[in-house]
Formats: structure tokens, sequence, C-alpha cells
């Protein structure tokens, strides 16, 4: 999975932990739409079979990670083949799908989190 790290945010940050439940709700929601903006790319990047793969690119549930919030984006367990069509294997190259989805669409992710933290809190 991604990770990402939004610099010069600590003043919003801050507002929201003000705000207490709301501000949970508005940084789950913003949370959420990012996942969806890095969900797109990635479906747009991912090699087409049989359709099972693209399909099976989720967002999860907002989820607590030393103590950070974070989502995340990938394919279900289910389809358990996505890791060779990612890293390759000795017989297949490898065709880093997600990676090319993840950073096709990182600026304009953080650029959702920012838009939605902001329009939550009325700024």
């Amino acid at each position: 999975m991604a990770d990402m790290k939004l610099e010069g945010m600590e003043n919003l940050l801050n507002e929201i932990e003000k705000l207490g439940k709301t501000g949970s709700r508005i940084e789950n929601k913003a949370l959420r739409e990012a996942g969806d903006v890095v969900k797109e790319a990635i479906q747009k990047e991912t090699p087409i079979r049989s359709g099972k793969l693209k399909e099976s690119i989720t967002v999860s549930r907002v989820k607590n990670k030393d103590g950070a919030k974070q989502v995340e984006v990938g394919p279900d367990k289910d389809v358990f083949y996505s890791r060779f069509v990612e890293f390759g294997t000795v017989k297949m190259k490898a065709n880093p799908f997600m990676a090319r989805g993840y950073e096709v669409s990182k600026e304009n992710a953080m650029e959702t989190i920012e838009k939605k933290l902001k329009e939550g809190l009325g700024l």
C-alpha cells in the first residue's frame, strides 16, 4: 500500500482537533475521498484480462495505525495473483500498475485532502 505525508497543514489539523468528533468526521471523509482518487488512478493502470483485478481495487475504511489515520487502496485479498502482476515472477515480467497509479495520483489526492478539510472547516 502507499503512504502519503502532507506538510504545512499543522494549523489546519489543529483546528480539526479542536472540533472533536466533527473534526474526526471531516478528516475521515477527506481520507476516503483521497482514497477514491488513488483508486481511480490505479484502476486506469490495471491490466485487463478478465476484468476481475480491476474490479477488485477497493478503498478500506479509515483505520488508525500508530496514531495516524489512514486508508488502504488496493486489490481484495481474493485476487491473490495481484502481487504476481505487480512484482512479477520468475516466468513473468513485473507490471507495477499499483505503483504507477499511486505516482500519477498522489498530488491530486493530497489536494483533495486539503480541499475537503478546508470545506469541512468552512475555510
